[in-house]
């Protein structure tokens, strides 16, 4: 019996607000970061004092019955493609394997990007950090798994924790809780809309960071962002979790606001611009990830907008990343191809999960 699976937040969960194939909240991913107590953070440890603390709590992991199951990696010992495939399928950060001696990962292996995942990297910023992750908007149940670890985790090892400051981190910004909610939206409407640049300034001003599909840091490809928060000190995790929700309602509401703006503004070039982007999707013969974002993204909302028809009804948070490099080279085999073979079946793929048959 996999016992690692009851952390996991219902699929048939109705709390999945925004969760269809058309939906403006993609995914969501929670954290909680965690260090032991009477240990240097992982920036000023050496490779053996990371390792010592690794041994440590995959020990601890082994020796609860709920959390035996849970499989561990050292990073430096994954292949360039499994780590891709764990990046895009949002179990890793391209930042935890940036710099790979003494770091590990404790995950819960998972048979599609529709299945929600645990992984908790080690040694990363922090000893520990427990992440669950899925598509749509799972913040309550994500939230819930993800302390019910943290438990089990404190159940037996000691964490370093102040008074005064709440848990203790290597970035100031998270002491407190150290509780991080992150979620990916699809905001076609909204990212072409004169609004854009007032709601990424009124999230910032609030202390959250926006970034693009593949981190905080990265340009966004593809109408895709990733909203997070990134301020816990002062705020009690209820309070997090709150105006998460919050923001949410807010997301949504101003998507939709604009795709009706867009609608009665300026239909035929909104016509225009779906079309352009179904025609390169249906007789491009190559197209890079990015490029296939971005059309993608623009077919998607032509579906939900009703303007284009008689197109397989896609979902656009897997397709997105079955179409990633990562995961075209694993699916298929393509370890030696090149970039332009890639492209191509690319090209390809898309066409056999959009047109009818």
């Amino acid at each position: 019996m996999n016992n690692t699976r009851n952390f996991l937040p219902d699929e048939k969960d109705p709390c999945r607000n925004g969760q269809g194939k058309g939906s403006i909240i993609l995914s969501t991913r929670v954290s909680i970061s965690r260090n032991l107590a009477n240990y240097k953070f992982p920036s000023s440890c050496s490779t053996e004092e990371k390792n010592q603390l690794i041994g440590i709590i995959r020990d601890c992991a082994s020796k609860i019955d709920k959390l035996s199951d849970l499989c561990f990696l050292k990073v430096s010992k994954i292949s360039d493609i499994q780590k891709l495939v764990m990046v895009n399928d949002y179990q890793i950060d391209d930042d935890f394997i940036s710099k790979m001696p003494g770091r590990g990962i404790l995950l819960m292996p998972r048979h599609s990007i529709r299945e929600n995942a645990i992984a908790i990297p080690l040694c990363w910023d922090d000893h520990i950090r427990i992440q669950i992750s899925g598509p749509g908007n799972i913040i309550d149940k994500s939230y819930s798994s993800a302390v019910e670890i943290e438990k089990l985790f404190e159940s037996r090892l000691l964490f370093s924790f102040d008074k005064q400051w709440g848990y203790l981190t290597s970035n100031p910004a998270s002491l407190g809780t150290a509780l991080e909610i992150s979620l990916m939206v699809h905001l076609p409407a909204l990212a072409i809309s004169p609004e854009i640049a007032d709601f990424i300034k009124n999230l910032t001003k609030i202390g959250y960071a926006i970034g693009g599909f593949s981190g905080k840091d990265s340009e966004v490809v593809g109408n895709l962002f990733r909203i997070s928060s990134s301020k816990t000190l002062g705020k009690s995790e209820e309070d997090i979790v709150e105006e998460m929700h919050a923001i949410c309602l807010n997301i949504v509401d101003e998507e939709k606001s604009s795709r009706r703006e867009l609608i009665k503004k300026d239909p035929l070039g909104a016509k225009d611009n779906v079309c352009r982007s179904f025609g390169l999707l249906k007789y491009a013969k190559i197209l890079s990830f990015e490029e296939a974002l971005e059309l993608l993204s623009i077919l998607r909302l032509g579906l939900d907008l009703g303007i284009i028809e008689k197109i397989k009804d896609f979902d656009f948070f897997k397709l997105i990343n079955t179409v990633s490099d990562s995961h075209i080279i694993s699916s298929f085999e393509m370890g030696k191809a090149t970039d332009d073979d890639i492209d191509q079946k690319r090209a390809d793929l898309i066409r056999e999960k959009i047109l009818e048959d």
